[in-house]
């Protein structure tokens, strides 16, 4: 290569524009290797393919069953649109569906635009992936790694007392589990948000807007470079 060939390539990438401000939360660099999807390999549900460590969701129908007391969430605002791909996902940028739910126990609990950036988790008690994430997220949060800025919301959904691990509330406890947790027994809060697979993750800027959304493990190291990159802009 010329030296005026190696000169030209080196102000043509000078001069490339930065890489947008909506996808920005996709591109940390881990070692040099972009961390897009590094724990779930290459999703491409659209071809009904569920991503490397993620569970398929159950078939519509299925029985599901709560512990928490009352009726269930009340979700408003529009519905997100079903997950396919972190790279242009059409959710970004999108106001979040606020939900109003209670815990196991019938304590409220809300997802909403307050402020405060957010991550959502959506777990199913019996999905492997989500049982090997959530003592890995816990381990993280007791650390006092996670940032006291950005609030972690669960949501135990796809509730199914002919599956294994039943009931979500007993594993949740069994494992330590300290996030809030919005009980979605009808899952129309997993519907809002275009739950595709589980663990199902949603990562929320302090204005309400959704970052991204991730299906399958995220290792803690890929968590904390997509949290630190979360707007606190309200």
């Amino acid at each position: 290569m010329t030296a005026g060939n190696r000169r030209a390539r080196r102000n043509a990438a000078r001069n490339a524009p930065p890489p947008s401000r909506q996808n920005r939360w996709l591109w940390p660099l881990v070692g040099g290797v972009v961390i897009v999807v590094a724990a779930i390999a290459a999703i491409v549900l659209t071809s009904g393919q569920t991503p490397s460590g993620a569970s398929s969701l159950p078939p519509s129908g299925s029985p599901a069953g709560s512990a928490a007391a009352g009726a269930g969430p009340v979700v408003s605002g529009a519905p997100l649109p079903a997950f396919q791909n972190p790279d242009g996902d059409l959710a970004v940028g999108q106001p979040i569906p606020e939900v109003e739910g209670a815990s196991f126990d019938g304590s409220p609990v809300a997802i909403a635009a307050d402020g405060r950036p957010k991550v959502l988790l959506f777990l199913a008690h019996w999905c492997p992936h989500c049982q090997a994430e959530v003592p890995l997220v816990q381990t993280w949060i007791d650390s006092g790694a996670a940032p006291a800025d950005v609030d972690v919301i669960s949501v135990a959904t796809a509730i199914d007392p002919n599956r294994p691990n039943y009931p979500p509330d007993a594993w949740l406890e069994g494992a330590g589990w300290t996030p809030p947790v919005i009980v979605d027994p009808d899952g129309s809060v997993a519907d809002a948000y275009g739950l595709a697979a589980l663990p199902f993750w949603v990562f929320v800027n302090a204005d309400g807007t959704v970052a991204g959304r991730l299906a399958g493990e995220l290792p803690i190291a890929d968590l904390e470079s997509i949290v630190a990159t979360l707007d606190r802009t309200p």
